[in-house]
């Protein structure tokens, strides 16, 4: 049955199209994501497409709506621009007990926008003196919180609230590079990119703060602020999202829609984002928006943290159901991580290849997607579906897994020499057979699953990382234990052992609906399945 026509992309908004996604048949064809997406365009599209590839802003109505098509399917993301009409803002701070951190987010806020006047929630003592010697309102309340977020979303009047926490710096640009995306009436909330502010610490506090920075950070890319990518009609995209609830110090909300739950403490922002998304409304990450925080510096904090968003997801696993805990992969990724972990890695891969073999078959059959050039999404999503299921492994079964890795080395190391026969001259013993082979090939599995992606991590960081790769590896492989131990945690509290089971995607065949778009100024029909849709002019 065909759905009401989706409403434009609103004036003012360009498009990017995502780097993970390429032009395929010629331009009439885009595909990429995980798993992959693929939208088939009229030839009024392919020309569209080519202009904002090359800068240009959808600027006819056709374009617009066609423009709205590659966003929902994830394809594409909104880049608001100089033309665009947002509603008015005001600005809270909270976390005001700690006033030399008030201070600083103050003297930020007036340096990058003099004649702006925040409102601070909940200032007392010293907090209040330093406010109010600003000129600025202070709010009686609570000092910090889901609630005293809920007061200031109370107390303002302004459409939209940029909710800042304190000791939180903005970067330059960042209120009008984020506020601009509610010139779109759906959008409910927009999360800004958060990065870490420049400490001066010894080498161990160094340490600490870069690997605390790497979770606060989402990256570069427009993706799913929800954990693990999750989200209702969301696009699941190749960006690596965040994988646990982290903390938002800044966020830009719609007034008057929801307000955060106290009872959840520090995840009542995630819980917010889930309750909007729920409801229909759209939630973004903006990365062109920064703000910096100061990261830890101490270890106890940092494990502590990881701990702490670990046992996040149950609570969230109660409150909306099994869809917010665990990574969503593919039934052949499911059982190919499971025998690779079984020591059975060549049979994994090859039920991996299987998988992928049939989400081509879909992407030609569905959206019309050269077999040629199916090549490289499926291989982009296998790549995403080991690097997913490995991280889940080790932050969601980190004791398993590491007790894999260390008894299968042990037995491994004994067995071997026990295991060996004098063999008549000119025979070869082959090697990597038997139970031997097997054990050590699961303990190489398990390691490589622990340490392989932090090594990669401090390569790519060569050069600034402020210590060699076995002790980045070492407190990265502690941070992921804290954070399993606190998954177990929440799961064990929320009653609930979903945080410690992935979801099953579904199979490409197992999803088919209709909806009505227009392209080039006239309606065409949009049939979409799990890997591709078509549009096309009626």
């Amino acid at each position: 049955m065909a759905s009401p026509t989706p409403d434009p992309l609103p004036v003012g908004l360009g498009v990017e199209i995502d780097r993970a996604v390429r032009l395929t048949d010629e331009g009439h064809a885009l595909v990429g994501g995980s798993p992959p997406a693929a939208l088939r365009l009229p030839p009024e599209g392919v020309s569209s497409v080519i202009r904002w590839l090359s800068g240009a802003t959808p600027d006819r109505h056709g374009e617009r709506r066609i423009a709205r098509a590659l966003v929902d399917a994830g394809l594409a993301h909104p880049r608001p621009t100089s033309e665009a009409r947002p509603p008015g803002v005001q600005v809270a701070v909270i976390g005001a007990e700690r006033h030399l951190e008030l201070e600083a987010t103050l003297d930020g806020l007036r340096q990058e926008y003099p004649d702006l006047r925040p409102v601070v929630v909940g200032a007392t003592c010293l907090g209040a003196q330093v406010a109010r010697a600003r000129g600025l309102h202070v709010v009686p309340g609570p000092m910090d919180g889901a609630e005293a977020r809920a007061v200031a979303l109370r107390v303002c009047d302004a459409p939209v609230v940029a909710l800042v926490d304190a000791g939180t710096r903005p970067a330059p640009g960042w209120l009008a590079t984020a506020l601009g995306h509610f010139a779109d009436p759906g959008v409910a909330a927009v999360v800004p990119r958060v990065l870490a502010e420049r400490v001066r610490s010894g080498p161990r506090g160094m340490f600490v703060a870069s690997l605390s920075a790497l979770h606060a950070d989402r990256g570069p890319d427009p993706t799913s602020i929800l954990p693990w990518g999750h989200g209702p009609g969301r696009p699941a995209p190749t960006h690596g999202p965040a994988a646990s609830p982290e903390p938002v110090p800044a966020l830009f909300v719609r007034r008057g829609l929801v307000d955060p739950d106290p009872s959840l403490g520090a995840t009542a922002d995630v819980d917010l984002l889930w309750r909007l998304a729920e409801r229909g409304w759209t939630v973004r990450y903006e990365p062109r928006s920064r703000v910096r925080t100061v990261p830890h510096t101490d270890l106890r904090s940092h494990l502590l943290s990881r701990f702490e968003a670990g046992a996040a997801a149950g609570p969230l696993t109660r409150r909306h159901g099994r869809g917010v805990a665990g990574p969503e992969l593919p039934l052949s990724g499911v059982v190919g991580l499971g025998l690779a972990l079984s020591g059975r890695p060549l049979a994994g891969l090859a039920v991996c290849a299987l998988g992928g073999a049939a989400t081509a078959r879909e992407l030609v059959r569905e959206a019309g997607v050269p077999a040629g050039d199916t090549v490289r999404p499926v291989l982009v999503d296998l790549a995403h579906t080991v690097r997913t299921g490995a991280r889940f492994a080790r932050t969601a079964h980190w004791p398993l897994v590491a007790a894999v890795a260390v008894s299968g080395g042990v037995l491994w190391a004994r067995e071997r020499p026990s295991g060996r026969v004098d063999l008549p001259p000119g025979v070869r013993r082959a090697s990597g057979t038997g139970r031997d082979g097997r054990t050590g090939r699961r303990a190489l599995v398990a390691a490589a699953v622990l340490t392989v992606p932090h090594l990669l991590s401090w390569r790519r960081r060569h050069g600034v990382a402020p210590v060699g790769p076995l002790a980045w590896t070492g407190l990265s492989v502690a941070g992921d234990a804290a954070r399993s131990l606190g998954t177990w945690w929440g799961a064990v509290r929320s009653g609930s052992p979903a945080p410690l089971v992935p979801r099953v995607r579904p199979p490409v065949l197992a999803t088919s609906l209709e909806s009505v778009q227009v392209a080039g100024g006239a309606e065409g029909a949009v049939r979409k399945t799990a890997s591709g849709a078509m549009l096309s002019p009626c």
